[in-house]
């Protein structure tokens, strides 16, 4: 399919989504089937060790009234069956968690695409009533647009994912190269699916993350001489000498103990530095041991579009991959875990300075890769969020690509709002010329004013994301998105609802004025004072935007606004919705038409609720 085809038909729409949907279907009952499975077999494990424990008891009590031989006969071939049995029980573990996570992400995507998107994190933290737009156009909180799309599992994924819909792209081959790397991931679900579940399964909360910038911002302090190769290889050179050489006679018995006693004099004083080691390789290993399933799933496909490829390339910069490097890790962990057994201990810190070599290890590879340990791990996020934007190409075949178009801000065929079920989404031809234009929408009461509003706007803003927009057919031009659409009042900034709409039409008229294109998106303009005040504001408003670089859409009831496309028809052009009244009743069929709204059912609409007589 090439980027900007948007032409397919509706049939065609509706069996790619249910082809999606059978998908989905067919990998649920695989891994549900898979995870029955795997349960049975851990329960039967479980119940295994149960009966070896009970046998081994009774076999050892019948075995004390025999020889030795068979009482260490029976302990260690049970303790052998039960080691065996414990391993097997851990890989088992590993499988039922696997298929268990595997299975949940099929059934969420199924759930997503019959409209329930309850599974998925709203972002109703990124709400801001300031921002530009994602306020006004129900972006984050509940049953807004970040709730069907995102699929992050990563705080620092979900961050930048909600950061693309609050700062979108503007530049057009930046929106393209990533319209590429949606498209391949769409094409990858089941590489998808892993991904999402190895993160599930070493999942990252935010104090593991805070943990991680710490970890990878600080040093592992340690003296100099510590670091001195003379004295990590010197001194156990000299220690091993001295034991030959004594155990030959050629020199007293004393030396040797005297250089085992220095080395234990040495380990002592780096001890605190040892324990401080200790302590940062484990949060270290804990984090980054997580990560390795991630990184291997990454690096190990091959990938076409160039922003997958950067994350891809971002673990094989400097000295050493990112996974040779989580080796080198896991062996220094090894050498610090040999400690833990006294006898080797004793023997690694009185012949070695083994503490001291440990240490000086997880310095050297700390200097290393904390320099590339912070890159890792944003280029994670960045998967995260991309697989969000995968899905939701995949979901949505319906909608199509957006394409640059230089002559059009937006040119448009069956634009429809994507939060709407599409048995309920009534859609629109729409076309905004490049320029500095305004279109004035008028019409009654719960015509779709707002909605189309929202509809635009959301759309333009998508694109900008790099995903497909609900329409047939889309092409525009990026620019900045600026709404007035839902001012509230403050009591607590002692600020009226009229105030907080002046302060946000001022921060919009000061961005214009230092000649930043905008596409201004104006709900109802001034809806805090009277009607002839509001009229006057509105249009001097509107007559001195068209001095600067500016183009937009005004939504409002009152039609003499409509009159501008006869004063300034280069500047302002009229659509409306209409309604049909028939009788006591209302019909609202949400088309948009050119010119200026004949209907009006605020009065009507009052009787019907008994307001009026």
């Amino acid at each position: 399919m090439k980027i900007g085809n948007c032409v397919f038909s509706i049939y065609f729409y509706r069996m790619e989504k249910q082809n999606t949907i059978s998908i989905y279907r067919e990998r649920l009952a695989q891994h549900h089937a898979e995870h029955k499975k795997y349960k049975r077999k851990s329960n039967f494990n479980a119940t295994a060790r149960l009966l070896v424990f009970v046998a081994a008891a009774i076999g050892f009590y019948f075995a004390l009234s025999t020889t030795v031989l068979v009482v260490s006969a029976v302990l260690f071939s049970t303790i052998v069956i039960f080691l065996i049995l414990v391993q097997y029980s851990a890989k088992l573990e590993n499988k039922v968690q696997w298929h268990r996570e595997m299975t949940l992400i099929n059934e969420e995507n199924i759930k997503a695409l019959n409209g329930d998107y309850s599974s998925f994190k709203n972002g109703k933290l990124y709400a801001d009533a300031a921002h530009p737009f994602s306020y006004d156009l129900d972006i984050f909180g509940q049953d807004g647009f970040f709730q069907t799309i995102n699929r992050t599992v990563r705080p620092g994924g979900e961050r930048l994912l909600a950061n693309w819909f609050t700062q979108p792209l503007l530049e057009w081959n930046k929106i393209e190269q990533r319209q590429h790397a949606f498209k391949e991931l769409a094409q990858k679900p089941g590489w998808r699916h892993e991904f999402l579940a190895h993160a599930r399964i070493n999942q990252l909360d935010e104090a593991a993350e805070t943990l991680f910038k710490q970890l990878s911002a600080q040093k592992v302090g340690v003296p100099a001489w510590i670091n001195s190769s003379v004295l990590r290889w010197g001194v156990p050179l000299l220690t091993i000498a001295s034991v030959i050489l004594a155990a030959w006679q050629l020199i007293p018995v004393g030396y040797p103990i005297l250089f085992v006693l220095l080395q234990w004099g040495l380990v002592g004083f780096a001890m605190k530095y040892t324990k401080k080691a200790d302590a940062a390789l484990g949060r270290t290993e804990k984090i980054m041991k997580g990560q390795k399933s991630l990184i291997a799933l990454i690096t190990n496909e091959s990938w076409k579009s160039e922003p997958l490829s950067e994350i891809s390339s971002a673990f094989q910069k400097g000295d050493e991959p990112a996974m040779h490097s989580i080796k080198q890790l896991a062996a220094i962990i090894k050498s610090f875990e040999y400690r833990n057994n006294l006898i080797i201990a004793v023997i690694a810190n009185s012949f070695l300075l083994w503490d001291i070599q440990c240490i000086t290890r997880f310095k050297r590879w700390h200097a290393k890769a904390s320099v590339h340990m912070t890159d890792w791990m944003q280029a994670l996020d960045k998967m995260d969020a991309m697989v969000s934007g995968g899905a939701y190409w995949q979901n949505n075949p319906e909608f199509c690509i957006p394409r640059f178009d230089p002559r059009h801000q937006l040119e448009s065929k069956e634009l429809g709002h994507p939060l709407l079920p599409e048995q309920k989404r009534v859609v629109n031809d729409y076309s905004f010329p490049e320029g500095t234009l305004f279109h004035i929408v008028t019409g009654a009461n719960m015509a779709g004013k707002s909605t189309f509003l929202r509809t635009v706007s959301l759309n333009m803003v998508m694109a900008m994301a790099g995903l497909p927009v609900c329409a047939r057919n889309f092409a525009f031009k990026p620019v900045a998105v600026f709404t007035s659409m839902r001012t509230t009042d403050s009591l607590s900034k002692d600020e009226s609802y009229f105030y907080a709409e002046l302060r946000r039409l001022r921060e919009a008229y000061n961005r214009i004025r230092k000649d930043e294109r905008l596409f201004l998106v104006l709900d109802e303009i001034l809806k805090g004072t009277n009607s002839e005040d509001k009229r006057k504001g509105s249009v001097d408003f509107l007559t001195q935007l068209i001095q600067y670089d500016v183009a937009g859409i005004v939504a409002t009831h009152d039609t003499q606004l409509g009159e501008l496309a006869q004063q300034l028809p280069e500047h302002f052009d009229n659509y409306c919705f209409e309604i049909e009244i028939e009788g006591e009743h209302v019909n609202f069929d949400y088309k948009l038409q050119p010119g200026i709204t004949q209907t009006m059912n605020a009065q009507l609409l009052m009787k019907q609720m008994g307001l009026i007589k």
